[in-house]
């Protein structure tokens, strides 16, 4: 039986053309794919970049109430009003002025002296 074409074609011209319109629609269907990851990762890094700033400001707003929180008039206002104490009367204050550098024992001579103690003590109060 013949087709009613008004030109032959024959089973290689067939097939030429059957693999090139598949090439064409693979060659589409890659662009579009591509396209849609490259769309796809643009909206992944415009949220992680609003993520980014979100969480900055957040850092920001932390840092500034650690530096409230810890700041000393207020601790010294709590230790006061919540915990009950009280500044050491002049008396209650033992002064080291410097404590001599003594050396490790078993140590080579000449070696890093052990560290120095503190120089402002507090002694307990009686009750």
């Amino acid at each position: 039986m013949k087709f009613p074409f008004p030109f032959h074609l024959d089973r290689a011209a067939l097939l030429r053309g059957t693999l090139m319109a598949t090439l064409l629609v693979a060659a589409t269907l890659l662009y579009l794919w591509q396209h849609m990851v490259m769309v796809d990762t643009g909206y992944r890094i415009e949220n992680a970049r609003k993520e980014l700033a979100r969480l900055s400001h957040q850092r920001a707003e932390l840092l500034m109430e650690v530096a409230s929180l810890s700041s000393l008039p207020r601790i010294e206002r709590m230790a006061r009003e919540q915990l009950g104490m009280v500044r050491p009367a002049q008396e209650q204050l033992v002064r080291v002025l410097s404590t001599p550098a003594v050396p490790v024992p078993g140590s080579a001579p000449g070696s890093a002296p052990a560290a120095e103690g503190p120089l402002l003590l507090a002694a307990s109060s009686t009750r």
